[in-house]
């Protein structure tokens, strides 16, 4: 039996997912549970047992440190390689690829810290930099963080100038600030995942929009709420194309990788928006079943609560509302041109993303690894 191994710091339902898929597969699997991967972490057995890694740290500092070290010390292959975990962990990378590319992005201004304690007065200089490109309300975010962990909308020079008073480097700010335009979505963004196997194209795996509750709450991700609705990005093929460009141009001809592109519609009035919010309010209910269950069973095993989790979902996904709203979304991307943000490399989808597609990337990992094998 060909074996894989499975390199984590904190075991998910998104590992799991892999380890029944390898199973499910034929696929023998070495489970490396890593916290430090500047030292040696393989036994000479462990090491000897595989020649293909599946990276699935959390940390995305830990993530480049394993995929490097796995690459560069004991010549395995890795799913992501350590060039795609360095591109989609720093947001400045990703974007300047991007836009030498002529994909459409948001404007953004950045300025590091290293002049921070160089210049008098560098809180002013930096809002006047940023109101050169930008106007409020605008978004700062953390460059290497996730989750929407750091990300404020700032909407007066005022309060600008006292969250760039505040910043300082962090681990999921390091570099400097970073100040991106504000797009108002209409109620949603998108998030695409595509994979690809070595010596071809990119291709499409799904996609989630990923719906805010109201207004005041701009960001988007499931875990702070946003309900997650299965899009067919096929029936959309200006979309498709976009994605498979912006992704294939993070991956080298070699790579087997499985990445999320993040992305926003633009569509100019609110009339949409709000079709879109009165449409969450009624799914609301349905969707809170579904966080309440995951809530509760954190402490326990997730094989326990996993048939619940999809009995719930299978209803979520066949009720009335949230087919209103899958098909007021799908009428909103017809209309709609997209923004590219971001992109993720350890990216979150056993409970939400594959619920809501009915599509299991832990699968496409698995035959990635069967590719390199």
């Amino acid at each position: 039996m060909s074996k894989v191994a499975l390199v984590y710091d904190r075991l998910t339902p998104d590992e799991v997912e892999i380890l029944i898929a390898a199973e499910e597969q034929g696929v023998g699997i070495v489970p490396l549970f890593v916290k430090d991967p500047t030292r040696v972490f393989l036994r000479d057995e462990d090491a000897a047992a595989f020649n293909v890694a599946i990276n699935r740290c959390e940390s995305k500092g830990r993530a480049l440190r394993v995929s490097a070290v796995l690459e560069s010390q004991y010549g395995k292959r890795v799913v992501n390689p350590s060039r795609v975990e360095a591109l989609c962990a720093s947001k400045l990378e990703t974007l300047n690829l991007w836009v030498k590319h002529g994909v459409d992005v948001p404007k953004w201004v950045y300025i590091p810290f290293a002049s921070k304690e160089k210049e008098t007065g560098w809180e002013k200089n930096v809002a006047d930099k940023v109101e050169g490109g930008l106007s409020f309300p605008l978004v700062l975010k953390p460059t290497q963080g996730s989750w929407g962990k750091g990300v404020v909308k700032v909407g007066s020079r005022k309060a600008f100038l006292k969250a760039v008073h505040e910043a300082q480097p962090s681990s999921i700010n390091p570099d400097g600030v970073f100040a991106q335009e504000y797009i108002a979505k209409p109620g949603f963004d998108l998030r695409i995942l595509c994979f690809k196997k070595p010596y071809q194209e990119p291709r499409y795996l799904c996609c989630i929009a990923r719906v805010t509750r109201t207004k005041a709450e701009f960001r988007t991700n499931t875990h702070l709420g946003g309900l997650p609705v299965g899009i067919d990005i096929p029936l959309f093929p200006g979309i498709m194309a976009e994605a498979l460009r912006a992704a294939g141009l993070l991956l080298d001809p070699s790579d087997a990788a499985i990445v999320a592109l993040d992305a926003m519609p633009v569509l100019e009035g609110e009339d949409e928006a709000d079709a879109v919010y009165r449409l969450v309010r009624r799914c609301v209910r349905r969707f809170d079943a579904v966080r309440a269950l995951v809530r509760e069973n954190k402490a326990h095993r997730y094989m326990r609560w996993k048939p619940t989790l999809e009995k719930l979902f299978s209803e979520y996904r066949a009720s009335a509302c949230y087919l209103s709203l899958k098909e007021k979304i799908e009428d909103v991307l017809r209309v709609s041109r997209i923004k590219w943000h971001e992109v993720n490399s350890r990216f979150d989808y056993a409970v939400n993303t594959r619920n809501a597609t009915q599509v299991n990337p832990a699968h496409t990992y698995v035959e990635l690894c069967r590719e390199l094998i």
